[in-house]
């Protein structure tokens, strides 16, 4: 069995690897476009799994988008959080993620869209995600249409070893879980 992994930009492949089942696998684009607000670039990604005669047995489709975060010092020594290597001026709300008809549960994908189109309407380039974790639809369009987003983690009462130890499983959980969105960059 072999793995193959194939990077498409708007159709055309970009780059190829391939590896053994449970092999890491690499993929080198020559010239990435980056992920950013004001151009959110994202790649089309194809993960095919061949049987020894070559022919696909599965197939999973999916996205990435490639950016770099880091704090680093700008040239009056203030620290900064850089994107892509320049400092990006964050502007935006506090969200809650409420729904006044479904508490916090949206009622459509076509609703949690609206949403970030009128955060970035507004004049926002990020947002920050508050008391909640958001269904993977609404960091999909955070990917897809460049709206930043600072998540925090929900946070209770984390007044006892075992409330302490819960919370840092959950933690570990919203990262493992949404790590891979380039819009989360906080």
């Amino acid at each position: 069995l072999k793995v193959v992994a194939a990077a498409y930009d708007q159709g055309r492949q970009v780059a190829t690897a391939s590896a053994g089942v449970g092999e890491r696998i690499c993929l080198r684009l020559t010239k990435p476009r980056l992920w950013s607000s004001d151009s959110p670039h994202l790649y089309d990604l194809e993960v095919t799994l061949a049987g020894a005669d070559g022919k696909a047995i599965d197939k999973v489709s999916s996205y990435f988008g490639m950016r770099k975060i880091e704090v680093r010092k700008d040239d009056r020594g203030v620290a900064r959080l850089m994107l892509n290597g320049r400092f990006v001026f964050q502007v935006g709300p506090l969200d809650q993620g409420f729904w006044p008809d479904g508490l916090y549960t949206a009622p459509t994908d076509e609703a949690l869209r609206y949403d970030i189109e009128m955060i970035k309407k507004l004049g926002f380039n990020m947002v920050r995600k508050h008391v909640k974790i958001e269904p993977d639809r609404w960091y999909y369009w955070c990917d897809r249409l460049g709206l930043l987003v600072w998540q925090d983690m929900p946070n209770g009462r984390n007044n006892t070893p075992q409330a302490r130890k819960q919370f840092e499983q959950e933690l570990r959980r919203l990262i493992e879980g949404r790590g891979n969105h380039p819009c989360i960059i906080m």
